[in-house]
């Protein structure tokens, strides 16, 4: 080909090229963006061509942070891919920045968005620290935006909005907002479990039956933090309660936007049995009222269950229930408000194994609502709440939660869950635990041979050893009671009261009926902690006492005392006050 044809060929082609964009259509047009705005339009192409992307945002860069107002991307609207996203420019520019792409698509149906909320670029070496450059308000950045612009500043900041927009071109049809929607609504519907959240404060849940061991593969998007859970999933094993898999910020990678928007695409495997798939949010953060940049993916805020193997469908059983039932629930304590107050007992006919499945709240190793189990008998704690040994439970990270079989011996027990005056059941002041109804502590049977007759009523006998007894000790209270021993004899003092380094404020004491001499004091330095607040005091003592008539005693401040509690209860709030046995064998 001579030289002369050659560029008469290429000029051609690109005058071809030119004419070709320019007759290219506005598929998508978004002009006038707000901040804090998500806008959302689509398109089809009946083939593949390139589509010119024209977009406009704001960058400012300083020492401490690298934030671009305005973002957009364009996603597959049947699979849900990210096709295209906005890319930052290279160049550290403070303002206005115009971003021109070009991209080569196949032929489909698109999803395009714009959103104006500001959006962090982090290093690596501070991903893990990223929320100590949390956003500190729009208005600052929009006044170092405005002084960062060449000409001069405005009093009214919606000089900013006529620069943001969003320009695709090409040649096809421009997709309607409900022909959107149909489309995402169909990939929901066609999973075997979908749980769409739309707002906050929402609860989906679902059980199922698998007849045999199944391959599930989830798809989910939600909100979380390395300080916790906000807007997450989770499948739970109904019979053990125990969670098979859950939506965490360790488990999962970036959904695009905010870096809390988290995603997780996993199949796992499970075994025979029944399952609840829960997605829950919080009161914040969702597709109604993002307060973040949104994800990339913001029709799809949730989880989605389907089969790996859609042969499998045959084996899964959808159920009716949206809730777990405790079944043969030993002791229910659940769905717990702001100070609650429970005990109940119950006795074993046998040596058995129970699952003792407690929810309550707890930071820095201290628990504020909590269970325990005591021996009815003598009133010894035989399995606590300790924050040590719960996990996380889901939510706010104090939220803490223990699932464990203990080994009981054939006898009455009597079980105990507290709560303080904030975050409990429907009134939470931080994002709720997965499992919120079982707020609270219940015990199940954990062999399998279990029957119902193995565990009885809890019938409470005074103990023929107890010679005197003063409980239950109010505030402001000072009682007495006598008592005779009738030969030398050893005594058991088994006697709950508050106390400090300073002193004894709740405490008890014995004197001689004729003499008034005192043979015993609980004093602070002969206790130890009583479970509960610090100041909850026991005293357990042996004594010999000389045949005679005594005297027993117990006195009281004006503040925290049986039921009327300032602090955390002791783990054996009905014995407040002062027993004294007669000792066994002796």
């Amino acid at each position: 080909m001579k030289k002369t044809t050659f560029i008469i060929a290429m000029s051609l082609m690109l005058t071809n090229l030119n004419s070709a964009f320019s007759q290219q259509e506005k598929l998508v047009d978004f002009n006038r963006i707000y901040l804090e705005e998500l806008l959302s339009g689509g398109f089809e192409l009946k083939n593949k061509q390139t589509l010119k992307i024209e977009t406009a945002g704001f960058h400012m860069h300083d020492k401490h942070r690298d934030v671009i107002l305005g973002n957009a991307w364009i996603l597959n609207a049947e699979t849900r891919e990210v096709v295209w996203t906005l890319q930052k420019d290279k160049q550290d520019t403070n303002g206005e920045v115009v971003f021109n792409d070009k991209i080569t698509l196949p032929a489909g149906k698109y999803q395009a968005y714009y959103s104006s909320f500001p959006v962090h670029i982090y290093d690596d070496a501070w991903a893990d620290q990223w929320h100590n450059y949390e956003w500190d308000g729009l208005g600052d950045f929009i006044r170092r935006v405005n002084r960062s612009r060449k000409d001069g500043h405005w009093d009214d900041y919606d000089d900013l909005y006529d620069d943001y927009r969003l320009v695709i071109r090409g040649t096809g049809k421009a997709l309607q907002r409900d022909e959107l929607k149909k489309l995402s609504k169909a990939i929901w519907q066609s999973a075997l479990i979908p749980l769409y959240v739309r707002r906050g404060e929402q609860r989906k849940a679902k059980s199922f039956r698998l007849q045999k061991p199944t391959d599930l593969k989830i798809s989910a998007a939600g909100e979380a933090r390395q300080d916790g859970n906000f807007d997450y999933g989770v499948i739970i094993n109904t019979n053990t309660l125990e969670r098979v898999w859950e939506l965490t910020y360790d488990n999962t990678e970036h959904a695009g936007g905010a870096r809390k928007n988290r995603r997780s695409n996993k199949t796992i495997h499970l075994p025979a049995g029944d399952y609840a798939a829960i997605f829950t949010s919080d009161d914040s953060h969702s597709p109604s009222e993002w307060n973040a940049a949104p994800p990339y993916d913001p029709a799809f805020w949730g989880m989605t269950i389907t089969l790996k193997n859609s042969a499998d469908r045959k084996y899964v059983k959808l159920l009716e229930s949206e809730t777990i039932e405790l079944g043969n629930a030993i002791i229910d304590f659940t769905k717990l408000r702001d100070e609650a107050y429970h005990s109940q007992g119950f006795t074993l006919k046998k040596p058995m194994k129970v699952r003792v499945v407690a929810i309550g709240e707890g930071s820095k190793g201290d628990m504020f609502d909590y269970g325990w189990i005591l021996n009815a008998k003598s009133r010894k704690k035989v399995w606590e709440m300790d924050y040590d040994n719960t996990d996380h439970a889901g939510g706010g990270l104090k939220n803490r939660m223990t699932n464990e079989i203990i080994h009981l011996e054939k006898g009455s027990y009597i079980a105990y869950f507290v709560t303080d005056g904030s975050h409990s059941y429907r009134d939470w002041n931080t994002s709720p635990p997965v499992l919120q109804e079982f707020w609270g502590m219940a015990i199940l049977p954990g062999d399998k041979n279990y029957q119902k007759n193995d565990v009885v009523e809890y019938i409470q006998e005074k103990s023929k050893n107890i010679l005197a007894q003063i409980i239950r000790v109010g505030d402001h209270d000072y009682k007495r009671k006598r008592f005779t021993v009738a030969k030398d004899s050893q005594i058991r003092i088994h006697s709950l009261g508050e106390g400090t380094r300073g002193g004894m404020y709740d405490y008890g004491w014995i004197e001689e009926a004729k003499t008034g001499d005192v043979v015993w004091e609980m004093r602070y330095r002969k206790t130890e902690h009583a479970g509960g607040a610090s100041k909850n005091r026991s005293a357990e003592e042996m004594l010999d006492l000389k045949a005679g008539e005594y005297v027993l005693f117990y006195e009281s401040d004006d503040s925290h005392s049986f039921g009327d509690w300032n602090a955390a209860a002791p783990y054996d709030p009905e014995s407040w006050g002062i027993t004294v046995f007669l000792a066994i064998n002796k």
